[in-house]
């Protein structure tokens, strides 16, 4: 019996063992995304969701083990997503615990289904437009899923502005029979869809109605309008107003605004890189004190003059900026005493607080980034037509002749926020 009980255990741990090293059966992820188009079996050069996310890669696109991986940038003609509704789900309870289901609650019901879904198409020349082309995208998902709508989304990357590459993406647009388009492009990008497109309904979030020559009753722009925002500025300043300028065209635009809101502007200078030598810039230039100061210059190069100003011994009167320097870093690029007579104009309202998380859930905010901010108010307006204006707008902001109408404030940067002004 002593003999047996020993060896009885170790053939019953060498079982044990040889069990766990046992190769593990691979997962077989499931699909739950299916475009319309994938449904219906038609043909089309943009990729299905049917293996939208996590499916396996096909067999004939699997690669060999010593392949090196390529991340590719570039955005492709692709159908992104389509929502689904999401059951309620609930907590069993243990065993030493009184039985008390803790229920989630259960998201609404879509107002639409899989036969009726939302079709925006999303055009974006991406070398042109840079990083908004992944954020506008993923601002129209944000929205899409926040609201829980059947959609299908389809983003056709036209590359560049030019006239024969807008025109290949609104073809494929038009052939795919899309409801709407969404478009953040630049004036010249802007001119061209306005040319050809004239029975769907666009929206343009990266541009004021005024940027463009001429556009039809279905064109609507988000711009941000920065006449009205150079304006209420322009009552913070005093008589004696300067301007700081980069060269870009922005910039370029907004000194002129200053000068159509100001009968006196005493100082202009263009400041081009942040490595500008600013001590020489500055010192001895007491022409600057109590001087109303706009900086229609990006946020690093803005943050700067606000920090040299003060370290030379300059003290304006006021600094003056529109809604490019309403970015939260320049409480971390600047002092306090630098920012202390500040004020930022800015249109970015508050949105629903799970509408900015699943945003945040992508890698970017509509917090403080107007573009994307824009673009969620042009979803929300585009869904409101599809559904014949039957459901309520998340977003306030009206559009008035063809352009959303931003409710404007001024801000001042305090010490770890910014603090709406009087």
């Amino acid at each position: 019996m002593k003999l047996w009980l020993p060896l009885t255990l170790s053939l019953f741990l060498f079982a044990g063992c040889t069990a766990t090293n046992q190769a593990p059966v691979p997962y077989k992820p499931t699909t739950y995304n299916i475009s319309s188009n994938a449904k219906k079996g038609v043909a089309i050069n943009q990729k299905s969701t049917a293996t939208y996310p996590g499916s396996e890669i096909p067999p004939s696109e699997t690669l060999p083990p010593s392949a090196p991986i390529v991340i590719d940038s570039t955005i492709s003609s692709t159908t992104l997503a389509m929502a689904t509704p999401t059951p309620s789900t609930s907590v069993e309870p243990t065993s030493d615990q009184p039985f008390e289901p803790v229920i989630a609650a259960p998201m609404p019901k879509p107002l639409n289904d899989d036969s009726t879904m939302i079709k925006i198409a999303v055009l974006v020349p991406q070398k042109t437009i840079k990083k908004y082309a992944i954020t506008s995208v993923n601002s129209v998902i944000s929205y899409l899923l926040y609201k829980n709508y059947y959609f299908d989304l389809n983003v056709f990357n036209s590359g560049d502005e030019k006239e024969e590459s807008i025109a290949k993406a609104l073809s494929d647009i038009q052939a795919g029979g899309y409801h709407y388009i969404i478009a953040p492009v630049t004036a010249e990008g802007a001119n061209i869809i306005a040319s050809r497109v004239t029975d769907t309904l666009v929206f343009i979030p990266t541009l004021h109605s005024s940027n463009v020559r001429s556009s039809g009753a279905n064109i609507i722009f988000g711009g941000i309008d920065y006449d009205q925002q150079i304006a209420l500025l322009a009552g913070k300043a005093n008589e004696r107003v300067g301007t700081f300028e980069d060269g870009s065209g922005l910039s370029y635009q907004l000194n002129a605004l200053v000068k159509k809101n100001s009968n006196r502007v005493v100082y202009e200078k263009r400041v081009e890189s942040p490595k500008a030598n600013f001590r020489q810039m500055f010192k001895g230039n007491g022409s600057l004190n109590n001087a109303s100061l706009y900086l229609n210059t990006q946020l690093v190069t803005s943050s700067l003059i606000a920090s040299q100003l003060r370290s030379n011994d300059i003290h304006p009167y006021m600094l003056l900026s529109t809604q490019v320097n309403y970015n939260p870093l320049l409480l971390t690029l600047t002092q306090y005493e630098d920012r202390d007579q500040m004020y930022i104009a800015n249109s970015i309202q508050k949105a629903p607080a799970a509408l900015e998380e699943i945003n945040t859930m992508f890698g970017h905010d509509i917090v403080y980034d107007w573009v994307n901010y824009s673009t969620s108010i042009g979803a929300d307006y585009l869904c409101q037509q599809f559904f014949n204006g039957t459901i309520q707008r998340t977003f306030k902001e009206t559009i008035t002749g063809n352009q959303v109408v931003y409710n404007t404030s001024l801000y001042q940067p305090g010490r770890n926020e910014f603090i709406r002004g009087n």
